[in-house]
């Protein structure tokens, strides 16, 4: 009995001294169980995927510390250059007044990469998820269109909106507001002078889409994949002046998750990019 009883619990004790070999800077192993998919069985499988699981997940963490700590390092230093430049002998006050203008737009970028950190960081904790309340599209998206319209006005890029009356959502005002208002501001960027960002809503079967789509240059489809993740922006866009910190669409899509949603994105070399919203409707 004691012999039969040992070699039943030997692969349970081979289980615990694995796990309790793993630590936090050794993620990639695994159980490697090799048998029969007993209870046994099952039980290793699920702690691989669970291990599996885990390292993702620090993976995701460490690049996100590492990136975060780049974007922010770029404009400190870019402060700390220009200030060593301004003090380095006297200058005309007007060489003073544009150097503090050149700093001030560095504080804004701070400023607003701080924001959008905070705001990822408050969405993707648990139990943060406001009140919904019912928002009539119709009225609403005019008001998000005109908040965008002095950025597109800049490049002569015409906005237009295609939103039917009746067309209803529950969500969070200032979210959903933050959420299309990153989509036109990507829109806009990356969309000539004088073209054209297109604004539409739609019903669908139990569910609402919101369209922003813009006459650019559009996207390859080996990078579409990549798009939503934080800090990610193709190779060619990094030296644009134009360029962002890269988090505005990861914050749109993590936005749309919080609603039950999705955001999804068609794109074209050459014809443009569109990116759809799906949101639950009030009746479904």
């Amino acid at each position: 009995g004691l012999f039969l009883a040992g070699r039943a619990l030997r692969p349970i004790e081979r289980l615990t001294q694995t796990a309790r070999a793993i630590h936090p800077g050794d993620l990639g192993r695994r159980v490697g169980y090799v048998g029969p998919m007993d209870e046994i069985g099952r039980l290793a499988a699920t702690l691989d995927d669970m291990l599996a699981r885990l390292e993702a997940g620090f993976v995701r963490e460490r690049r996100f510390a590492a990136d975060a700590a780049h974007e922010l390092r770029t404009p400190l230093a870019a402060l700390k250059g220009r200030i060593g430049v301004t003090l380095s002998r006297p200058r005309l006050p007007a060489d003073y007044v544009a150097a503090l203008m050149e700093m001030e737009a560095q504080v804004d970028k701070l400023g607003r990469l701080s924001d959008d950190l905070l705001l990822m960081a408050r969405l993707s904790a648990d139990g943060q998820r406001p009140a919904w309340e019912p928002i009539v599209l119709a009225d609403f998206l005019p008001v998000v269109l005109d908040v965008a319209r002095p950025l597109a006005d800049a490049k002569e890029i015409e906005l237009t909106l295609d939103a039917p009356t009746g067309l209803l959502v529950h969500s969070h005002l200032d979210w959903l507001t933050r959420l299309l208002l990153n989509l036109l501001d990507n829109a806009i960027k990356y969309t000539p002078a004088g073209g054209r960002v297109a604004l539409s809503a739609r019903q669908t079967a139990g569910a609402v889409e919101i369209a922003v789509g813009g006459s650019g240059p559009g996207a390859a489809p080996r990078p579409l994949p990549h798009l939503f993740e934080r800090f990610y922006r193709a190779d060619h866009d990094r030296a644009r002046a134009s360029g962002g910190a890269g988090l505005g669409l990861a914050l749109a899509q993590e936005i749309a998750r919080l609603h039950d949603g999705r955001l999804s994105v068609s794109s074209e070399l050459g014809r443009g990019s569109t990116f759809i919203v799906c949101l639950p409707d009030v009746h479904s």
